[in-house]
């Protein structure tokens, strides 16, 4: 196997299209990192494909901040060695374990599950709005995105301003050993290995929405960039991938090209 990169940093959404969390080190199982997007807000107007309250309806939903309240253990399930070595999927905490508090804009804190909390989204949306938990991962497409830092900078260099790597809300940002801008995209179909036995598949491009055009700060819309990538790259930027073997990666880990 021949190296081609390492994993910069590492990142879940506790609730999705809300802001994100930086972890060092992290289980990966099939459906995905675990905790990574396991609340979501229903909206009863929604496309039935595609049910969710997201910051594509609400910039400032973006600025949310959801925390887990039992970080520790939320991040590698405890029967794990065991788990694997008998070919078993480890059992998840439970629900409980998962809870999630969320810090609005404003400064005020709520419980997820808190009504209250739903209601001060009552003004973003036309229709109801409900809570959804899943141990399963409530992503878009597939279980894992992937970004490379090189895309990031070759994007910023088109465009003309220096680009936030959040604003692509990727699970895995990755630092190519000699690989530049997009390409990621030269990978899909090939099988990576990260760190000591995460193998994933990479199946597809991204194609971006309204998302990176919100800064993940301060909510703000660069309009013109997602008809940038649009125009330069046929509306895609990053990766998809598929696990192929469960098991936990952590920030520095290298990453190998599976021949």
């Amino acid at each position: 196997m021949a190296r081609i990169g390492k994993l910069e940093s590492i990142w879940r959404y506790p609730v999705k299209s809300m802001r994100g969390e930086q972890v060092e080190d992290i289980f990966v199982a099939y459906t995905g990192l675990m905790g990574d997007r396991v609340y979501a807000v229903k909206s009863s107007v929604a496309a039935a494909e595609f049910p969710w309250h997201t910051n594509r309806e609400q910039e400032e939903f973006i600025l949310h901040e959801a925390r887990f309240k039992n970080r520790d253990r939320t991040l590698i399930p405890e029967p794990l060695e065991a788990a694997l070595a008998e070919r078993l999927n480890p059992p998840y905490p439970s629900r409980d374990d998962f809870a999630v508090e969320v810090k609005t804009p404003g400064g005020a804190t709520y419980d997820i599950d808190d009504p209250a909390f739903l209601g001060t989204l009552a003004g973003a949306s036309k229709g109801e709005l409900s809570l959804v938990f899943t141990h399963k991962n409530a992503v878009d497409c597939r279980p894992l995105s992937l970004f490379s830092l090189q895309t990031v900078d070759q994007l910023g260099a088109e465009y003309g301003m220096t680009l936030d790597k959040r604003r692509f809300r990727a699970n895995f940002y990755v630092d190519w050993d000699e690989g530049g801008g997009f390409y990621e995209n030269d990978l899909v179909d090939r099988k990576l290995r990260i760190g000591d036995g995460v193998d994933i598949m990479v199946l597809e491009l991204d194609p971006r929405c309204k998302s990176i055009i919100i800064d993940p700060d301060t909510a703000e819309l660069e309009s013109k960039l997602l008809r940038h990538v649009y125009k330069n790259h046929e509306g895609f930027a990053g990766v998809f991938a598929a696990i192929l073997q469960e098991g936990t990666v952590a920030t520095g880990d290298e990453i190998h090209l599976i021949e």
